[in-house]
């Protein structure tokens, strides 16, 4: 199989499964990347955008970037399926899969962190560690976990393109889209639940349930739905040769054609933040942001205040000044006295 062709399968499926997980797990997911290592440059008074190239996975491996650990930020993974492979960032490797199944970690039991699971499309079958197994769904269908319900947790799911219907666990199915459609449920409403969403690569345009159809992209995008604006819902996003298209929020170049977008949370903070990962070299490339403490204000300057009048700050002149232009009385004169206050030369200036 080429690239190209590796591509087109990551698009109507890898892709579907992981918008669908990113959501799962509370995620409000240059024309050639160059992104230098540990790099920075200041975007806004007291923040910084930080870019990164780490190595992690290699070619043919599945990247499956979420929170194992639950403190809300992502950590890289891959799932690779020539041995049923987890390698995740910072863990131990864990084997738990085979080939041909797909990748599919949620947070399936609400602690707030992602379980592993895969989908087995040859028996229908979800295999979550920690969890359990059972049948749902069947070969040719789209997992598309998500949290569906609002209970802070993700509902096994899946999309089949033959009929255009979605089948939740637990709940009735229901018929959206149609057979070339791109699964694409996110939180488009800020109501804290997943809605069921498609984009019609051929047209362009996306299809939310109980909303109007959306014209945002066009053919061969990658549609990429987060929450870059910070509104706790998610915004369109599609992923172009290296470029990102945010509806709303503008244009960000940050990646190359052929690299795979995963958009989240990498930093730990409350942005969502670009990440590419690039199948032929197994290098993730980020670009985040990060809060800065600002520096102190300067000191203000010292004041210029004439010796001649250690008890109160009087400037020296130019202008010259008499009592009547200062405040005080019966101060300390010694020295030249510039001003002339003292003129009975007694040591005393400006007596009342």
């Amino acid at each position: 199989m080429s690239e190209g062709d590796d591509f087109m399968r990551y698009r109507s499926a890898a892709l579907g499964l992981a918008v669908a997980a990113l959501a799962a797990v509370g995620l409000t997911a240059p024309a050639a990347a160059r992104p230098a290592q540990n790099t920075a440059s200041t975007a806004v008074a007291a923040t910084k955008v930080v870019t990164s190239a780490i190595p992690w996975g290699q070619n043919g491996d599945v990247a499956v970037p979420r929170s194992y650990v639950g403190d809300s930020r992502l950590e890289l993974a891959v799932f690779r399926p020539s041995n049923g492979t987890w390698y995740i960032r910072g863990w131990t490797n864990i084997k738990f899969g085979q080939a041909g199944d797909i990748p599919v970690p949620a947070d399936y039991n609400g602690d707030g962190r992602a379980e592993l699971a895969v989908f087995r499309p040859s028996n229908g079958y979800w295999y979550i560690r920690g969890v359990g197994q059972f049948v749902w769904g069947q070969s040719g269908d789209v997992p598309a976990a998500s949290n569906y319900v609002g209970d802070s947790r993700a509902e096994a799911a899946v999309w089949r393109p033959s009929l255009g219907r979605w089948f939740i666990r637990g709940a009735a199915q229901i018929s959206w889209g149609a057979n070339g459609d791109i699964p694409v449920p996110a939180d488009y409403v800020g109501d804290s639940h997943s809605d069921l969403a498609v984009f019609r690569p051929s047209l362009g345009r996306w299809f939310i349930r109980g909303a109007a159809q959306i014209t945002w992209g066009v053919n061969g995008d990658v549609p990429v739905p987060a929450n870059f604006v910070g509104n706790t819902k998610a915004e369109l996003t599609v992923f172009r040769r290296g470029a990102w298209y945010i509806r709303g929020a503008g244009t960000v170049t940050w990646g190359q054609n052929l690299d795979r977008p995963y958009p989240g949370n990498y930093a730990g903070t409350s942005a969502t933040d670009q990440a590419v990962w690039r199948p032929s070299n197994g290098t993730w490339y980020l670009r985040y942001q990060v809060n800065v403490t600002p520096p102190p204000p300067p000191p203000p300057p010292p004041p210029n205040c004439d010796p001649s009048y250690p008890t109160v700050c009087i400037a020296p002149p130019p202008p010259d000044l008499d009592c009547s232009d200062i405040p005080y009385r019966n101060f300390t004169v010694i020295g030249t006295d510039p001003h002339g206050f003292d003129g009975n030369n007694d040591g005393i200036g400006c007596e009342s």
